[in-house]
């Protein structure tokens, strides 16, 4: 289980990362000349929007995304190395195998099976075909594709930001609460439920991707917590077979 015990750090890891750089953005804002969005005073509110479409983001912000990204990329690429090990004697290209990720599906399958030579028990393939992007309804917004996209983005360029609001600034415990309360009243918005917990509706700054799959921007921490739990239970399906 030595493949699977790497892919347990590469989880660990990257997670204290998500909460290093969830504290750094934080930090970035609170430091800020205007943390919230003054929405009751107009003139203001416009100056604010002015300041922070002008701020620079720090590159870090970029070096710690990236990081996050590429060790729930090599998490799928240990799970196919793990199923691999007892065919490595036989395998003529070992630096051609890794998890494949494909939004279509490939005409020339060679292309697929090279990437998974080593790998015999048909559970294991049969599992791999099943998490590929093309059999998602939408595989641009497939958490794989996501992953395995960022990845590769971020090897030739910088993953682009933008800071974006928040319709609700509430604390994160009261986040569930709020939920519950949405699903026995659907006939409330998101700020009429919020309201009834006295919770402000003031607008909360955040970083975002500026593109997340199809979504034009999802909050940085709030997108990679969603790749990482999507890693995360792919890695327990696999070490369950």
């Amino acid at each position: 289980m030595q493949s699977f015990d790497g892919i347990g750090e590469k989880l660990i890891r990257a997670k204290e990362n998500i909460y290093n750089i969830y504290s750094e953005m934080e930090r970035f804002f609170e430091e800020c000349d205007y943390p919230i969005l003054p929405e009751n005073d107009h003139d203001l509110l416009l100056k604010a929007n002015e300041y922070h479409k002008n701020r620079v983001i720090p590159p870090r912000f970029g070096v710690l995304t990236g990081e996050i990204i590429h060790q729930l990329r090599s998490c799928f690429d240990h799970i196919v190395w793990h199923f691999s090990l007892d065919s490595l004697g036989s395998i003529k290209k070992p630096w051609q195998i890794e998890f494949p990720v494909f939004k279509e599906r490939p005409v020339d399958r060679a292309k697929f099976e090279t990437k998974i030579q080593g790998v015999t028990d048909h559970r294991v393939r049969d599992l791999i075909e099943q998490h590929q992007p093309y059999n998602a309804a939408d595989p641009l917004d497939n958490p794989l594709w996501i992953i395995h996209n960022f990845d590769i983005a971020d090897k030739h360029k910088e993953v682009i930001f933008c800071v974006t609001a928040r319709g609700i600034a509430l604390p994160r415990e009261m986040k569930g609460i709020l939920e519950c309360y949405q699903r026995e009243h659907p006939e409330l918005s998101a700020a009429q439920a919020a309201r009834h917990f006295k919770i402000s509706d003031t607008s909360q700054l955040c970083i975002s991707f500026k593109n997340f799959g199809q979504r034009e921007t999802v909050s940085v921490t709030e997108g990679l917590i969603d790749l990482f739990e999507y890693t995360l239970n792919v890695a327990k399906e696999f070490k369950a077979l």
